[in-house]
């Protein structure tokens, strides 16, 4: 282990409160969704991706909202947690009807 510090899982419960994400509240969604928290042990895989340049703006505004209510956050850690709710529940996430929707185009 290299020694680096466990990153905190700061959008665990945030999307949620901050009603963000659509979903309920609490507890409640955190159980319909079988959302693991994020507990990195190790260091990171580098994840290298090409989006378009309208939702990379995206990203960087919501982490500077997103700071305001949650502390310390970088994109990195917002894409990481998405990533994770998305792939946790694909249909009521909206991730699989998007992927639909985007290949018919």
């Amino acid at each position: 282990m290299s020694g680096r510090k466990p990153t905190p899982d700061v959008l665990g419960d945030v999307l949620i409160r901050t009603g963000l994400s659509g979903r309920t509240t609490g507890d409640e969604a955190a159980k319909r969704h079988d959302v693991m928290p994020s507990g990195i042990n190790e260091k990171p895989f580098k994840l290298t991706s090409y989006i378009q340049s309208d939702l990379n703006d995206e990203a960087d505004m919501a982490v500077v909202r997103l700071k305001k209510k949650v502390g310390k956050l970088t994109k990195s850690m917002l894409v990481e947690e998405a990533l994770r709710i998305c792939l946790a529940d694909p249909v009521g996430s909206g991730l699989e009807q998007a992927l639909r929707e985007r290949n018919r185009k």
